[in-house]
Formats: C-alpha cells, structure tokens, sequence
C-alpha cells in the first residue's frame, strides 16, 4: 500500500510541476490563447500561485522519496486535490468562466486527475498511517513484555538431574547485565563437622601418667628385688 502511495505522490508532483510552469507563464497572453485557456489577472497573482504549485511539487517529490514524509504529505495534499478539483469542476461547468471548448477540455480533465489522486490519496494515507501506528504498538508491547532472563550456566544440563546447592559461579543476567554476587562456597546442604581438640594432661595428672623414677645402677638391691637370693 505504501510503495502505491509513493507512485501516485511522484505523478501528482509532476501534474502540480506542469501547473506550476503554466503559472509562471501567465504575461505570455498568447499561449494561453493556443491552448484556449482563461489568462490570470493580474499576471502577479499567477505567478504567485505557480511558485507556490512548483514548491508543492517539490514537496510531493521529497514525500515519494522519504518514507517518513509520505503519509502526512499526503493526507494533507489529497485533501488539497480534492477541493482543487471540485473548484475547477464548479467553475468550469456552472459558473460563467471565460472559457472556450479546449481550454473547457483541459481544466476539466485537470480536475478529473486531481479528484482521481485525492480518491486514492486519503484512504490509501490513512490505512498506511493505522498499520504503521498498529506495527509499533506491537513492537512497544513485546519489549515491555519480555521477561528478565535468568541464565545458570552451570545449572542448565542438571535441572531436572539433581539439586545444586554450590551457586558460588552463577550470575543472573538481566537486561541491564549485572551480575548478582557470588554467595560463599560453603551452604547449609554441606555442614563442616566441627571437631573438639584433643587435650593431653600433663604428666602426674591422670591414669597411665605417672612418673616414675630412674634407677641406681650402684645402689644396693633392696629385700624384694629379683635378684637377692634369700637362699646362698
């Protein structure tokens, strides 16, 4: 729809082009003549409208062009082209307008063309403009709609698997991309055993610690030693 709208701006900008020309030219009594057309007067005011056609045209070629100026050039131009065309039609059939049979002939098929770009112009702007407006609201609704995603490298492949407790290498990515702090590589599901000291009295404190003393090697064998025969 919008590359058709596009065509019918650029042959609009060349019509408003030939207008604008034709305008420009009104001293020149004598091709008004040739072609049987009513001369404007004064000749300023002519020349006045045909500068401001030939911008037009320049302005329908810069819309055919820029996909951005497209729509509203033409919403805005097909209604100029609608009440143009009417205005001719008016004058020329109804009205009491110096004007002979070829130059009746031409402002008549001017009008045609005119009311012809203004039919396909307005509709053909308006429902380009509503698909434009629709595209991008479902544009703004998907990206608002789209969920932070939660990445866990490590507990992609074992989700379904078993429970993983170490979290100490996972990062949350989110659409600002920070990462949630690592959390300390010891978890509750792991406890430490904690182990109490082994304390060793000191020695004469306690069963199996006595001290014992060393013996003489010259000192005399008592009564009870082993060795003392009570016998000789």
């Amino acid at each position: 729809m919008k590359v058709l709208l596009r065509a019918v701006l650029f042959f609009d900008a060349l019509l408003d082009l030939l207008i604008g020309m034709l305008l420009l030219m009104s001293p020149f009594t004598t091709l008004y003549a040739a072609l049987q057309l009513p001369v404007p007067e004064p000749a300023l005011f002519g020349q006045l409208l045909g500068a401001a056609t030939v911008g037009m045209a320049w302005l329908l070629f810069s819309a055919a062009v820029n996909g951005h100026m497209t729509v509203p050039v033409a919403r805005t131009v097909g209604w100029v082209n609608l009440v143009s065309a009417i205005l001719i039609a008016v004058w020329t059939l109804f009205l009491d307008m110096p004007v002979q049979g070829a130059g009746k002939v031409w402002l008549l098929t001017m009008a045609a063309m005119l009311l012809f770009f203004a039919i396909v112009q307005i509709p053909a702007a308006k429902k380009v403009r509503l698909r434009e407006r629709a595209l991008a609201e479902q544009e703004r609704a998907s990206r608002e709609a789209r969920p932070a995603e939660v990445h866990y490298p490590n507990h992609a492949d074992v989700r379904d698997a078993r429970d993983v407790t170490d979290v100490s290498d996972v990062t949350v990515v989110t659409d600002r991309g920070a990462a949630r702090p690592a959390r300390p590589a010891t978890s509750p599901a792991s406890p430490e055993y904690r182990r109490e000291p082994v304390i060793t009295p000191p020695p004469g404190y306690g069963p199996g610690t006595e001290v014992m003393p060393d013996s003489d090697p010259e000192a005399t064998p008592t009564a009870h030693h082993a060795r003392q025969n009570p016998h000789p």
